[in-house]
């Protein structure tokens, strides 16, 4: 029962407030317009190179642009960037009331008065917001993929690839979704997280690339879907034990924070009143 008024505080929260349109734009805004945006460009720069054929031999640098901006794989992965980048700093911004900021304001004082138990918080929490980050992102990769079919000649992506990057998409930002969470609520600082998450994650993969460590771990989700996946050399046969490998420790870890969280929560104490000195 107490699981069933949980979900419910929590739909209500995410449903009358702008968060759950908010996490809805943030993935769907950047899965429809960039390709539509990159088709423009590869528009103009046909029209670029049509010019400069008639006025006369056209550069080599305008030739490669052309058929960058006219490749299906490589405007999805360009897509894929800006989902796991933009899109996840967005969705941060969105959630920060739910995952750590509401107990700052100690708006968990009525709810734990009235009998909720920190396992009945947090569960409706991290089904509800991952789940939607889950589907609407591999949604959104599926539409993406689409687009990019239709609107681009070459470099068209196979069915079964396309679903295999969505769902590679959709479980790396619901497992960013689901750290960002946890440490929000465990520190109650949501906006110092969603700094530190947006910086730290560059930063670790820049320093895992730099040691060779670029296999058997969630961040090798996002490597291969922004990159290296649709590129002429990739062989699926070589990463598929990375990719299983980064999907498994993305739900492992995932459930892990779950854990921590719930350890930490039952910790702690929320003061409804002021401090004030004692004369």
């Amino acid at each position: 029962m107490q699981i069933k008024y949980g979900f419910k505080k929590e739909w209500f929260q995410f449903t009358r407030t702008f968060r759950l349109c908010g996490v809805l734009i943030a993935i769907l805004s950047f899965a429809i317009a960039d390709p539509l945006m990159y088709w423009g460009m590869s528009v103009l720069m046909n029209s670029l190179f049509t010019a400069g054929s008639v006025a006369g031999s056209p550069s080599d640098i305008m030739t490669e642009t052309a058929a960058l901006f006219d490749d299906a794989g490589i405007v999805f992965s360009l897509t894929m960037t800006d989902l796991c980048a933009t899109s996840l700093l967005i969705i941060m911004l969105v959630l920060m009331s739910p995952c750590g900021g509401e107990q700052k304001k100690r708006a968990t004082i009525i709810p734990s008065c009235a009998g909720l138990d920190h396992f009945s918080y947090l569960l409706p929490k991290y089904v509800l917001y991952p789940g939607t980050v889950f589907a609407t992102a591999f949604i959104a990769c599926c539409i993406t993929g689409g687009l990019c079919n239709i609107m681009f000649t070459s470099g068209t992506i196979g069915v079964g690839m396309l679903m295999l990057a969505s769902l590679m998409c959709a479980v790396y930002m619901t497992f960013f979704t689901v750290v960002y969470m946890s440490i929000g609520l465990c520190t109650s600082r949501p906006g110092v997280v969603t700094v530190l998450m947006y910086i730290g994650v560059s930063i670790v993969q820049l320093i895992l690339t730099s040691l060779d460590l670029t296999k058997f771990h969630p961040l090798t989700l996002r490597s291969l879907v922004t990159g290296e996946m649709f590129t002429g050399y990739f062989v699926l046969a070589d990463n598929i034990a990375s990719i299983l490998v980064g999907i498994a420790l993305s739900v492992v870890i995932g459930v892990m924070m779950f854990i921590l969280t719930l350890t930490v929560q039952k910790g702690t104490k929320i003061n409804n009143q002021v401090d004030k000195p004692e004369f």
